[in-house]
């Protein structure tokens, strides 16, 4: 069997992982537009190890949440690291109350324990109504880039854009140019879910393009602050020591309904964040709902991708399939096992 695997992230070389696994003698190439793989957005995101307490609106992304935990912890256990202070905060002013959270978070046995307001200095205490501990984890995207690529190592990776798939008769092209004839081809690229598809078919999408700050707090190492729900910010453990910022008003800093415009503007995506200012704008929104002082390192640029008709913080993964493509619309990093089994149901039946 001969397969292509469109997208070097961390969905596309897990499904190529097990598919390795489930078949040595599989014959499959790997193709990505960037020179490194699990380069873009499947490592420039906070790396949050999610149980379900992020989408308290969305009942179907907390069970994926849920079944991905495990199912993670299984392959990546020894690349991930517990939050042990990891804090969510009910802001008064959010889309959902304390005791409806709460309602959720129950209706689906999460463990959680209370905590005082006056463990985070936020800016106003009196607008948090409800401060919890939860148990999450930090995943190191370092140790499970070089896992997958040692299971990998037989695999040929090519670097390419593939632009155009034959999907009846599985060819896979990079601007005109035929690259191969594959049994099957799993587009994984988190940017174009929809290649490869037919109009009919396809996954009706809108996309961002995303910045997070990491650098140095005055937060100890595990601690870790979410306020919920709604046009907040969130401060979480990252690489090296640091911590990530995000903010739900500046994070997501463009919105494009159409992806040709994200492709026109994602090689300058850097120029155009320091155009409208975006990391100050992300500073300033933490800043005024904790006290925190903040000394930055890195920006992180990337690209997010959901489904038009997403009104509420559903991060659903699906897949789809159009002759000899399967393809994957990915959610949220520990739901990797709906597209793993999408994919393998897919091809073995």
């Amino acid at each position: 069997m001969k397969i292509a695997i469109i997208g070097a992230g961390f969905f596309g070389l897990h499904v190529a992982s097990i598919l390795k696994q489930k078949d040595p003698n599989i014959k499959m190439d790997i193709f990505d537009m960037a020179e490194t793989p699990m380069s873009g957005a499947s490592v420039n995101n906070q790396n949050r190890l999610h149980l379900g307490f992020h989408y308290p609106r969305s009942g179907y992304t907390i069970y994926q949440s849920i079944m991905g935990y495990d199912y993670y912890l299984k392959y990546y256990g020894d690349c991930v690291t517990p939050v042990s202070d990891n804090y969510y905060a009910i802001h008064e002013n959010g889309e959902i109350g304390a005791k409806e959270y709460l309602a959720v978070m129950d209706a689906f046995s999460l463990d959680y324990s209370f905590a005082d307001k006056k463990s985070i200095k936020f800016k106003n205490p009196n607008e948090i109504s409800l401060l919890l501990k939860a148990p999450e984890q930090l995943i190191n995207s370092n140790l499970v880039r070089n896992k997958l690529l040692s299971s990998l190592s037989q695999a040929l990776f090519i670097q390419a854009e593939i632009d155009n798939i034959d999907a009846e008769l599985g060819y896979v092209y990079s601007k005109d140019k035929c690259l191969g004839k594959y049994d099957y081809i799993v587009n994984a690229t988190y940017m174009n879910p929809n290649l490869g598809l037919s109009k009919k078919n396809s996954f009706q999408l809108k996309h961002e393009l995303t910045l997070l700050l990491s650098g140095q707090t005055n937060l100890p190492f595990s601690t870790a602050i979410t306020i919920m729900d709604g046009p907040f910010c969130s401060i979480y453990p990252h690489q090296g020591g640091l911590h990530t910022l995000s903010s739900v008003l500046h994070t997501p800093f463009i919105e494009y309904l159409n992806i040709d415009n994200l492709y026109s503007n994602y090689k300058i995506k850097k120029n155009l964040s320091e155009k409208l200012k975006v990391k100050e704008r992300i500073l300033a929104h933490v800043q005024e709902l904790v006290d925190v002082k903040f000394e930055l390192k890195e920006c992180l640029l990337s690209t997010k991708t959901k489904l038009l008709t997403d009104k509420g913080d559903s991060r659903v993964t699906e897949v789809k399939r159009n002759g000899k493509v399967i393809s994957v619309m990915c959610g949220k990093l520990d739901a990797v096992i709906f597209a793993t089994k999408g994919v393998l149901e897919e091809i073995y039946g």
